[in-house]
């Protein structure tokens, strides 16, 4: 990937632990822990991201997960409609796996993972965002 995950390398404390991918995982995508320990992208409302895998990974390898509050890191959003300050949420639907919207005032979106540093495009791509 030309685009390097991690923005701030130092000014904030993160954690980069390695964990077991569950299915095929994208580096720049959220990542949940499952039931089975192993780490897997979500489409569910209302998830709870253990961090952004900082590298990708087929199932049963290892996958470096980076974690932590404050954090600056460029993560796969959708949405044309994400501006600078916007609060960031799980994406709902199999072909948002992983990736990180606009809240909205939809009921039950979950929480507030992240806020965008940096407009969204009209496709699907890298964000910078800080993570809360």
């Amino acid at each position: 990937m030309a685009t390097e995950i991690l923005v701030n390398d130092g000014g904030a404390p993160a954690r980069i632990l390695p964990y077991i991918a569950g299915s095929t995982v994208a580096a720049g995508k959220a990542v949940i822990v499952a039931s089975d320990g192993q780490v897997d992208h979500t489409a569910v409302s209302g998830s709870k991201m253990l961090g952004v895998a900082l590298t990708a990974a087929e199932s049963g390898n290892v996958c470096n997960v980076i974690s932590g509050k404050g954090i600056q890191l460029n993560v796969f959003t959708s949405g044309s409609n994400i501006a600078i300050g916007d609060e960031l949420v799980c994406a709902v639907g199999a072909s948002l796996a992983g990736m990180l919207v606009e809240k909205t005032a939809l009921a039950h979106q979950g929480q507030v993972l992240a806020i965008a540093l940096e407009a969204g495009s009209a496709t699907a791509g890298l964000t910078k965002v800080q993570i809360v």
